[in-house]
């Protein structure tokens, strides 16, 4: 679910789940898992059984661990046993990210319209949509493009460095 737009609600959550403005919910064979934005408050939902929220108290502090282990990893160097053993390092993190941002834009897109020659609304970014991550641009939905970056105020520009 991203900023309101919200898929439709599965049978098995349909009785006990309130839906938020942001989250997630991963559909399997057995049930659905549903967590609220940053992995918070996730929860088993399996039909005709009361909802069973997972007890992440066990956990630690997982934000401390992950930046402890990803300074170590800067520390000795892309290649070192720390850089292997992250489980979200920047050569794997940033391919990964820039393909889930994907689905973003494409939501955004979805709803592109204008009138046409009819006087009707035509919904015109309804389609396959195609990235060259080495631009940072959309190729084939000019219009898309607006949801990739934004304009920068003088002085915080961005730069390829």
């Amino acid at each position: 679910m991203d900023g309101g737009l919200q898929p439709a609600i599965p049978e098995e959550l349909a009785a006990t789940f309130v839906p938020k403005t942001n989250g997630v919910y991963m559909m399997g064979s057995n049930g659905v898992i549903t967590c609220d934005t940053y992995g918070n408050h996730p929860t088993l939902f399996k039909k005709g059984q009361e909802p069973l929220l997972f007890d992440t108290s066990v956990q630690g502090n997982l934000d401390l661990n992950h930046n402890q282990a990803w300074t170590e990893a800067c520390k000795t160097g892309h290649g070192s046993i720390e850089h292997k053993a992250l489980t979200s390092s920047f050569d794997y993190a940033g391919p990964f990210t820039e393909t889930v941002l994907m689905g973003n834009l494409a939501i955004r897109s979805h709803q592109l319209r204008r009138e046409n020659a009819s006087a009707r609304e035509e919904y015109f970014g309804r389609k396959k949509l195609y990235w060259d991550g080495v631009n940072m641009k959309i190729t084939n939905l000019e219009e898309a493009n607006q949801f990739v970056t934004k304009p920068y105020r003088k002085g915080w520009e961005l730069s390829n460095l």
